[in-house]
């Protein structure tokens, strides 16, 4: 008796066991489609234009162009630019002490060799503001880059008149990267509008 009873156990029960369990709703891969989404939203910020606010105007941002935390407190706004010569450096800024004032010390930051080009100053339109483009070429030395001089290095700075404080713009870096920006420099100087 005890031997059928075992045997009738194993003959119900054991097949029962053996059928296909529907798998757990935990086995689909939702999360990850989530994590791609979110991927490829965070970089279109860096591959596209798009629009910034700093120091109470706004400019359209070129793709390429990173943006990054300022190294300094005198700096409103700051981004990387790449460049077949190496990144390059642009800062938005707010001061006083006169343009012509800035514009000297911009050129005493950079000592010209004998290969160098002029420094040129041209005007430019800073949101309906006649403003001074400065160009300056040679072996640049700034507390921002350690103090070690730099040679074949360029500037392309923007000063506009805005009263007590003035507007500055400054891209610093290898003269082959500072001149391949030197367009989208100008496209972003010029598409400034005042925030307010």
């Amino acid at each position: 008796m005890r031997w059928t009873n075992t045997f009738f156990f194993w003959a119900i029960f054991v097949p029962l066991g053996c059928m296909e369990q529907p798998k757990p709703e935990a086995d689909v891969p939702i999360p990850i489609a989530k994590a791609v989404a979110l991927d490829i939203h965070s970089s279109t910020s860096e591959t596209e234009p798009h629009r910034v606010s700093v120091g109470g105007f706004q400019f359209m941002v070129p793709a390429g162009w990173q943006q990054q935390p300022p190294k300094s407190e005198f700096v409103l706004g700051e981004f990387t630019l790449p460049g077949v010569g190496g990144s390059a450096r642009l800062t938005l800024s707010s001061a006083g002490g006169g343009i012509e004032a800035n514009i000297e010390r911009w050129r005493g930051q950079f000592r010209r060799g004998p290969n160098d080009a002029e420094s040129r100053e041209s005007t430019i339109t800073f949101d309906g503001r006649r403003s001074s483009l400065v160009e300056i070429s040679g072996t640049y030395s700034d507390m921002f880059n350690g103090g070690q001089p730099s040679p074949q290095w360029r500037m392309l700075g923007l000063a506009a008149p805005l009263g007590p404080t003035n507007f500055f713009i400054k891209l610093t870096g290898p003269l082959a990267t500072v001149i391949d920006q030197k367009d989208a420099f100008l496209q972003f100087a010029e598409s400034a509008t005042s925030a307010n």
